[in-house]
This record gives C-alpha cells, sequence and structure tokens, in this order.
C-alpha cells in the first residue's frame, strides 16, 4: 500500500470497508448472448446496483480506439469542449461556493485534452502524494485524495461528456470468432440492439440510449449520483488511461440513500 502525505498517511476507514460489487468472468460462450448473460448474474449484482464484467476477449488497441474516436469527433468538429467542475467546497469559509460547479472549458484535440490532464496528474500528485519504491498512488489512495480534495480550497478539473460517437469499431463482426471485443455483441454500437432487448424496436437513434456517447476526462473528474434514464440498465466501456471509480446504490436503499444526501449534504 503506498501511503498518502494528507493526515496519519492511511486511506480513509469508510473506503477500507466500503463492499466491493461482484465481479464477472464470462465465457466465451456465455458471452455470445449480452442481454441473456445480464439476466443471469442480475440478482446477485442487483443487490450492489453496479458490478464489474470482465471480457473474456482482448479490448482493441490504443491505437485502433484513438482512431475510432477522432473519426467519432471529425461527425461533429475535430475538437470537443470541455466543461470546469469544481472540486473542494472549503468548510472554513461561510460561502464556499462563489460560482456555479459546472462552467464551460475549452476546445481541445484528443491529443491536447491526454496531454494536459497527464500534465495535471503528475503536478497533483507530485505536490499531494507520497510515492514509495516508484509506484504512484493506488485506487484506494487516489479515491482518499479526492474526498480530501473536496473539503480543502477549491479549485478546478475538466471534463468532457455525453460527446455521441464511440471509441468502438462502427461496425462488428456477427459471424466468425472475434479477435477482440470490438468483434462482440458487447460492441457499445451493437449492443442495444441485441436479441432481447426491446431498445431494437426503437426507430430512432436516441444518444446514451440505443447509440453510445464518449466521456473523456482527467483526475478527479466526477458525474453526480442519478438513476439512469427510464431505469434502464447502462453499460459503460474503460477503453484506456487510469482506473475508473464507481459507486452504486442498489434500488431498495434508494430512499435511504437520498435522505441521506438530504440531511448530511444540503442540511
Amino acid at each position: 500500500m503506498v501511503g498518502v502525505c494528507e493526515g496519519n498517511g492511511e486511506v480513509l476507514s469508510w473506503l477500507k470497508s466500503m463492499p466491493v460489487a461482484p465481479e464477472y468472468r464470462p465465457s466465451a460462450a456465455e458471452f455470445q448472448d449480452p442481454i441473456g448473460y445480464i439476466f443471469k448474474i442480475e440478482k446477485e449484482a442487483s443487490k450492489y446496483g453496479i458490478c464489474k464484467i470482465i471480457p473474456p476477449f482482448p479490448p482493441s488497441s490504443r491505437k485502433t480506439a484513438i482512431a475510432n474516436l477522432n473519426r467519432s469527433l471529425a461527425e461533429t468538429g475535430s475538437t470537443f469542449t470541455t466543461r470546469q467542475q469544481q472540486i473542494g467546497f472549503c468548510p472554513r469559509r461561510p460561502r464556499p461556493v462563489q460560482r456555479p460547479v459546472w462552467q464551460s472549458g475549452d476546445r481541445y484535440t484528443f491529443t491536447e485534452f491526454e496531454s494536459k490532464a497527464k500534465s495535471f496528474e503528475k503536478t497533483y500528485l507530485k505536490r499531494h502524494a507520497k510515492k514509495a519504491s516508484g509506484l504512484g498512488p493506488g485506487p484506494l489512495e487516489t479515491e482518499t485524495l479526492f474526498w480530501k480534495a473536496t473539503l480543502d480550497k477549491p479549485f478546478s478539473v475538466e471534463y468532457a461528456n455525453d460527446m455521441p460517437g464511440s471509441a468502438f469499431s462502427p461496425k462488428c463482426r456477427r459471424v466468425g470468432d472475434p479477435s477482440s471485443l470490438a468483434d462482440t455483441q458487447w460492441n457499445m454500437r451493437a449492443v442495444s440492439r441485441a436479441k432481447g432487448s426491446l431498445l431494437q424496436f426503437m426507430k430512432e437513434e436516441i444518444p446514451g440510449v440505443t447509440s453510445p456517447m464518449v466521456y473523456v476526462a482527467m483526475l478527479f473528474s466526477w458525474f453526480a449520483w442519478h438513476v439512469e434514464d427510464h431505469d434502464l440498465h447502462s453499460l459503460n466501456y474503460l477503453h484506456m488511461g487510469a482506473g475508473k471509480t464507481w459507486y452504486g446504490v442498489p434500488r431498495d436503499a434508494a430512499v435511504a440513500f437520498e435522505e441521506v444526501v438530504r440531511v448530511h449534504g444540503y442540511g
């Protein structure tokens, strides 16, 4: 474990004790039917509100993913616009929030944004995280840094969200042996129309429902707690970059969770 410079160098106790959602590793045969597999694991996974599925096929190469992403961006322009996200609500000030949490950011190519994100991460971790044997902080240490930053002096990071498009190839092969995840029905461009999905009967394309959207982020980028549109399931795939931390709430705990936010967040 790598220590954190602030406090006593330990991971926050509540992070250590938080239950970890189930992780599934389907076989190639199970993976052929996305909707069928979701039904198979749903009863157990629903107890956590979230789960992780490890595909039995390798991902597309980074080069291919970036090419597909750039091709998607080219449909609306070669660049994308970010949003500024505030991190930190300093409790020592009587009015800690003086500006909107989400503000317009700048326009970037994917390469430009990646360079800025890496620069910010390197600078921030050098200042706030202690290295051990040349390694950076692990997932729980990074999580601890995030939650400590929310109680400190406000600063901003940038996040590009809800961009129609995908880093998956435009078409997936429906016959033969798949050589990568993109060749299967789990390709995000095809999964909504898979056998057993009611979405296959929708004539129109709805970004984020019947067709995928892309999210590009940097260290500490976040997305608000929410229930998926129309209570649908949500599929997310991490193409590249650092790990992403998710929190899930099972349906039977939704009311209790919202009460906690109301009392301890807004109250």
